[in-house]
């Protein structure tokens, strides 16, 4: 079974970055006569409940689900390299109204409401009071502005601060208006390809699924069991400790943190650090994200995952340690863990 390494990673935000010479690797390896496949990620242009095409994925989940098919591919030897590409220019190709309208998921809800819903199932199956909830809350953000002020990233407005329920701000929300494309590649141990980065070992990918979707199932998802498995994969994968790396300052860490329930929950639930004090101590003493997260960083619909991926095969180019990257989709029904290092 072979080792499965990112071999290239780049994106681009906004029409800054550069992806030629990831295409450029990609072409050069199918003229070598190498087994080439790519996994693609759906943009917004492709209903939510349509059918999923073959190599293509879909939800917040879906780079992490694409990363995993993409080890699986190297390690059976049923590929020579996998390409992870993802495009949606959601700030060009759509108004705010068709914005709007497709990322409406949920017939009954709005994705805030939802997700308020969510959030007050999973304080009260967790002893969380709603003070508490909102106090971390605002730490979980404040943990995203330092990075974000250290990556000179654009802080929200004044209006952006306005409560939108009765657990959530605007800041709480992804702000998806970026145009992103991003590009991975990856391929084997040993193999003839000259990387164009400092090789990331993929040590394990956890995916995990939960039968039901939606509003109406918010009181399971609620439970993240989910979250569970993926982590139960990632670590038989691996043989690492999940909950160790997420307690290790070391270890850097890419949350997905729309709504902050969902980072809530992979601190909690995947790092069993259970206590509100404990929670507020980590977030005042290591980052949620390498990139500031999808409200400072942006989110650019499915691809959110994909942009943290990359962030992190970046960072690891000026360090070894090891690397957790998570994955949320739906409203938690699809949950991912990515354990990479150098």
């Amino acid at each position: 079974m072979a080792d499965s390494i990112i071999i290239a990673a780049a994106r681009s935000l906004n029409q800054q970055g550069d992806l030629q010479a990831v295409t450029r690797l990609i072409q050069d390896a199918k003229s070598l006569g190498k087994r080439c496949i790519t996994l693609t990620i759906d943009s917004l242009k492709i209903p939510w409940n349509s059918p999923v095409e073959h190599h293509h994925f879909r939800s917040g989940c879906g780079p992490l689900e694409a990363l995993s098919v993409a080890n699986r591919l190297i390690q059976d030897g049923d590929a020579d390299l996998v390409a992870i590409h993802g495009k949606d220019f959601i700030k060009s190709d759509y108004s705010q109204a068709e914005r709007h309208e497709k990322m409406s998921i949920y017939s009954e809800l709005s994705m805030p409401e939802a997700y308020t819903l969510l959030a007050r199932h999973f304080c009260e199956q967790q002893g969380l009071t709603q003070a508490g909830f909102i106090r971390l809350r605002n730490a979980i953000f404040e943990n995203l502005k330092q990075t974000g002020e250290q990556q000179k990233l654009k802080l929200p407005a004044e209006s952006w601060y306005q409560p939108l329920t009765e657990l959530f701000r605007g800041v709480d929300c992804a702000n998806p208006v970026v145009d992103f494309e991003g590009l991975l590649v990856v391929s084997h141990q040993g193999s003839d390809l000259l990387p164009q980065i400092e090789p990331v070992a993929i040590k394990g990918v956890g995916i995990g699924i939960a039968e039901h979707d939606g509003p109406e199932y918010a009181r399971e998802l609620a439970h993240y069991h989910a979250l569970e498995k993926a982590v139960h994969y990632a670590e038989i994968q691996s043989g690492m400790n999940v909950s160790k790396l997420l307690k290790n300052p070391e270890t850097l860490t890419e949350a997905y943190t729309c709504y902050p329930v969902v980072p809530l929950a992979l601190l909690m639930v995947a790092g069993s650090i259970q206590s509100e004090d404990a929670l507020m101590q980590w977030l005042n003493q290591k980052p949620l994200t390498c990139t500031g997260g999808m409200n400072l960083a942006r989110a650019p619909w499915n691809n959110p995952a994909l942009n943290g991926l990359i962030a992190v095969c970046e960072s690891l180019q000026n360090t070894k340690q090891d690397a957790l990257v998570h994955g949320n989709g739906g409203l938690g029904y699809k949950q991912g863990i990515a354990l990479l290092g150098r």
